[in-house]
């Protein structure tokens, strides 16, 4: 099963967590980027807000090369609002997860990925999106379960 490592990371947490994954369950890893800054949180938040309520797909920068060669695709994100940045959301609807198993991650100091499980199903289209997980500090024995889970 050929593994893709996807996240966002507003301030650097997220992709903390999204190379201690990807260094236990192999694969590549592709950082989603925005044209936009968010700048510090509570501004980020403001925006976020702006975002949800318009629906507005975002422009990202660069593109996973051969994505559909990827069968098991992980998908980190920040929780804002208890739901998945729309950039993410806007990354996942521009590309094709037909077949593909999707296994959600976040990080948060207080919301785990539940708020955005239908969110990342609507995105992903016709793929099996499996129960998400908050990580605070990851091991390889919750990310092994997570992934049989």
């Amino acid at each position: 099963m050929k593994t893709l490592t996807i996240y966002y990371s507003r301030a650097g947490h997220t992709t903390a967590v999204a190379k201690k994954i990807q260094a236990i369950v192999g694969g590549d890893l592709f950082e989603i980027k925005g044209t936009k800054n968010y700048g510090s949180y509570a501004r980020a938040i403001m925006i976020a807000r702006r975002e949800f309520s318009s629906g507005e797909m975002l422009k990202f920068m660069g593109d996973v090369e051969d994505f559909d060669s990827y069968d098991r695709i992980l998908v980190g994100f920040p929780v804002w609002y208890g739901k998945a940045p729309q950039l993410v959301i806007s990354f996942l609807v521009s590309h094709n997860f037909k077949g593909k198993e999707v296994y959600p991650f976040c990080t948060s100091g207080s919301s785990g990925p539940e708020g955005a499980q239908q969110q990342l199903q609507n995105a992903c289209g016709k793929a099996t999106v499996h129960s998400g997980i908050r990580f605070k500090e990851v091991n390889k024995a919750d990310v092994e379960a997570w992934l049989e889970g």
